[in-house]
């Protein structure tokens, strides 16, 4: 078994990548924050954006920065079916340390996509507060969330730069699924190199 980790901005093809991982390669999907929209359900709370980030950071700040993580092996460990999973919503680096510590074998995965084209996803989504958003205020709500400095906070950043590998979707669902492929035979390789060593 090993993980499959997604980090990226918002829109840039997260989900596709998910999608594909799960409906062509038999993966387990989780998100981090399914451990949030848990919390959530369990406080009858709505599941927005703002909810999921503010509560996020909360359960980061009492329980540690990487509790969403630890919360997610822990479930995975519990399933009987052995299988590879894809993990979204990695948005800290502790989150990602921990799966880089764990005793899985672990692809961590940057996903890109220029600000023009996830800006236009946004409003295509028709989610909430993104519906009438303008380029310029999608644009500042996205640099707040990358440079925050506080310890449980989302560190967008920090968190790229732990990434093994970014892939850029810029050309289609067709090429982005290329480009995956390509990476996972490139990842199972080094994988069976070790363990033949």
């Amino acid at each position: 078994m090993y993980f499959v980790g997604l980090c990226g901005l918002n829109c840039s093809g997260k989900t596709t990548v998910v999608n594909h991982f799960k409906d062509n390669k038999d993966f387990g999907a989780l998100s981090l924050s399914d451990m949030i929209r848990e919390e959530l359900r369990s406080r009858n709370q709505e599941i927005s954006r703002n909810n999921l980030r503010t509560v996020g950071n909360e359960l980061r700040e009492n329980y540690g920065s990487a509790v969403l993580a630890e919360r997610v092996i822990k479930y995975v460990e519990k399933q009987t079916e052995k299988k590879n999973w894809v993990i979204d919503s990695i948005r800290h680096p502790s989150e990602a340390q921990v799966f880089i510590d764990s005793k899985y074998p672990f692809l961590f995965i940057k996903i890109d996509c220029p600000i023009e084209q996830r800006y236009k996803r946004a409003l295509s989504r028709k989610r909430g507060e993104e519906e009438s958003i303008s380029f310029e205020e999608f644009k500042e709500k996205e640099d707040r969330e990358l440079h925050s400095e506080k310890e449980y906070s989302q560190q967008l950043l920090k968190t790229f730069e732990k990434a093994n590998i970014t892939i850029v979707n810029e050309a289609g669902v067709e090429e982005l699924q290329k480009k995956l492929d390509l990476a996972i035979e490139e990842f199972t390789k080094k994988l069976k190199n070790k363990d033949n060593n």
